[in-house]
C-alpha cells in the first residue's frame, strides 16, 4: 500500500486530525477491575479537559441573553461560543448549525413553559377552570422573557421568527379540542362554540402582548393586572354558573401539555 497503508489508516487520522481542530470529543478507555471506563474529554482553548454535561444549555442560555440584547441576525455562531465560553467547534458538537440551535432555543423554551404552566395549574385548587388554566398559562408565559419578546417585539429583537418559519409561530395553546373537553366535564358553557371560544383566547393572549409596546407609558397598568382582569371579567364569563369540579380541567390540560411536550421532543431541528 506504500507510505500511506490502508485507506483506513488515513482516514483515522484525518479524523483525529479533524477532532483535535474542532474540539470534538476524545474518548480514552481503559479497564477496572473489568469494567469498561469511558472518560470523555474536549479541547477549549488549546487545552484538553473534562466534557461540561451541562454545555447544551449553557449554549441556549447564552444565545438568548446574546438574542434579547442584540437581536436575532447578529446572534453568530462566533458570538454565542464566546459569550459561553467554549470554542466554536465546542458549538458544532452540539448543533449543526446557527438555525439549529435557534431551532432548539424556541422548543426549550416553550416546553419550559409548558411545564410551568402545569405546575402552576396543579397546584391551584381552582387551577383547572377555564380562568385558572388561561391565568396560570399567561403568568407562565409573562416569566420567560425570549417568548414574551417575540410576542412584544417591534421588529428589533427577534425580527424574523414570529413571521418567519412556521415551527416558530405562536401555537394555540387552548384549541378546540381541548375546551370541547372542558364542555364536556361541565367547565364551559353549553351555548358557545369551542372553536369561536379558542380564537377569542388567542386573541386575549396576543392582543395585549402586541399592544405593549405601542400603549407603554407611566400609567399603563401592568401585563399582569390586565391579564388578571380579562382572566376575572372576561374568561370567567366563559364558565356555567353551576361550579363543577374543576378535576377533570386539569387532567385535560395535563394530557394536552404532554402531547405538545412529545411533539416537541420529537420534532428534529433544521439540519
Amino acid at each position: 500500500m506504500g507510505r500511506t497503508g490502508s485507506a483506513g489508516t488515513v482516514q483515522g487520522h484525518r479524523e483525529r486530525w479533524a477532532q483535535r481542530q474542532s474540539g470534538q470529543p476524545r474518548v480514552l478507555q481503559s479497564d477496572l477491575v473489568g469494567v469498561p471506563v469511558r472518560v470523555r474529554f474536549y479541547r477549549e482553548g488549546g487545552a484538553v479537559s473534562a466534557r461540561d454535561p451541562q454545555r447544551r444549555d449553557k449554549l441556549l442560555d447564552a444565545a438568548i441573553a446574546l438574542i434579547l440584547r442584540s437581536g436575532v441576525r447578529r446572534a453568530s455562531i462566533d458570538e454565542i461560543a464566546r459569550a459561553a465560553g467554549v470554542s466554536k467547534g465546542a458549538v458544532y458538537l452540539e448543533f449543526s448549525s446557527r438555525d439549529a440551535l435557534v431551532d432548539t432555543v424556541v422548543r426549550r423554551e416553550y416546553r419550559r413553559y409548558l411545564a410551568d404552566a402545569l405546575t402552576r395549574v396543579e397546584a391551584d385548587p381552582e387551577g383547572g377552570r377555564l380562568s385558572g388554566i388561561y391565568r396560570h398559562s399567561i403568568a407562565a408565559l409573562l416569566d420567560r422573557p425570549f417568548l414574551r419578546a417575540m410576542y412584544e417585539d417591534n421588529g428589533q429583537i427577534v425580527a424574523g421568527l414570529l413571521r418567519g418559519a412556521e415551527r416558530y409561530r405562536p401555537r394555540v395553546l387552548l384549541g378546540a379540542q381541548f375546551l370541547s373537553e372542558l364542555a364536556d366535564a361541565g367547565l364551559l358553557r353549553s351555548d358557545v362554540d369551542p372553536a369561536v371560544v379558542s380564537h377569542l383566547l388567542s386573541v386575549l393572549v396576543v392582543g395585549p402582548l402586541l399592544a405593549e409596546p405601542v400603549l407603554r407609558d407611566d400609567a399603563a397598568p401592568s401585563l399582569e393586572t390586565t391579564f388578571g382582569l380579562l382572566a376575572d371579567l372576561v374568561v370567567s364569563g366563559l364558565e356555567p354558573d353551576e361550579r363543577r369540579d374543576p378535576a377533570p380541567g386539569v387532567r385535560a390540560f395535563r394530557e394536552l401539555v404532554e402531547g405538545i411536550d412529545q411533539e416537541l421532543a420529537d420534532d428534529s431541528p433544521p439540519g
